[in-house]
């Protein structure tokens, strides 16, 4: 089944959601799943390069915060000020770095980067070695604890008026099997006085890196690589996998790319001119016949 959906970059409410809660019986049968984000490299060396096969993404949870107070005068001394109140609370998000939580497909990660690269890496610890990775350390080192990110602030209509509520949205991500954990950090930081609602809300997905389909994919990608090395690993952010997973499939990201050492990739993601090199595209799509054809 080839499917083509809306509205991922919003939830999916719109897209796979609305699909497998409206027409499950379209996917009658179907097992397993791939998607995005999965399947591109890491050059170890000139004969060895990591390919990064997502087994797991985070679950969202995307919320709205909102201050009140008392509304005012700017020019008068104000002890209960609703910006003030939801500053300091964005403030204690957006600094706050939550535990290291190393799930079973990261720890398979790690032990990966460890063989590769001839290193031991501290478990309490392991940005500092993954920094090695270049840019898309970055995405590896969110998928190794529950992160909260302010996005956009709102509040006031004029420079000499207290507005009586502001708010801002927050992005957060929790990983699988820590959504309660996430809950609880959420609270101690938000503290009191601060209203939460959740705009989207959305489970973690997590399967084992194994198996018939799992093995096509490493065989597909040895072929055009013979340096290849697949693992598995979390993704930060979130696919439409999230839908797919409520009917019983296993969900892969699995979208194959031979980046060239030099690229920052992680940049690329939602930057100006998103993109990816053409001839690492070109790879994807002969990878990605090989796989299939074998499927």
């Amino acid at each position: 089944m080839l499917a083509f959906l809306a509205d991922e970059e919003a939830g999916g409410k719109l897209g796979a959601r609305w699909m497998v809660d409206q027409h499950p019986d379209l996917f009658e049968g179907c097992t397993e799943a791939i998607s995005e984000v999965g399947g591109f490299s890491i050059t170890v060396r000139d004969d060895l390069r990591l390919y990064l096969v997502q087994t797991a993404e985070k679950g969202l949870a995307w919320m709205r915060l909102t201050a009140s107070g008392k509304p005012g005068h700017g020019s008068f001394v104000h002890d209960d000020n609703a910006v003030t109140r939801l500053c300091q609370a964005v403030a204690r998000l957006g600094s706050a770095r939550l535990p290291t939580v190393l799930t079973p497909p990261m720890r398979q990660f790690i032990a990966a980067v460890e063989d590769a690269y001839g290193i031991e890496i501290d478990p309490d610890e392991p940005e500092a070695a993954l920094a090695r990775l270049g840019s898309i350390s970055r995405m590896i080192g969110a998928a190794l604890r529950n992160t909260a990110n302010p996005t956009m602030v709102d509040a006031g209509y004029k420079a000499n008026v207290i507005p009586g509520t502001a708010s801002a949205t927050v992005d957060g991500r929790f990983l699988y099997g820590q959504q309660e954990e996430f809950e609880r950090q959420l609270a101690g930081l938000i503290g009191e006085g601060i209203q939460r609602d959740w705009i989207v809300h959305d489970q973690a997905v997590e399967t084992t890196f194994d198996g018939p389909l799992v093995d096509q994919m490493v065989a597909a990608l040895k072929a055009e690589d013979d340096g290849a090395r697949p693992v598995p690993f979390t993704m930060s952010g979130g696919t439409d996998a999230k839908s797919f997973q409520t009917l019983g499939m296993r969900c892969f990201g699995f979208s194959p790319l031979r980046l060239p050492p030099d690229l920052d990739f992680a940049s690329l993601f939602h930057g100006i001119d998103e993109r990816v090199p053409v001839e690492s595209l070109k790879f994807g799509i002969r990878v990605l016949d090989r796989f299939l054809r074998s499927a």
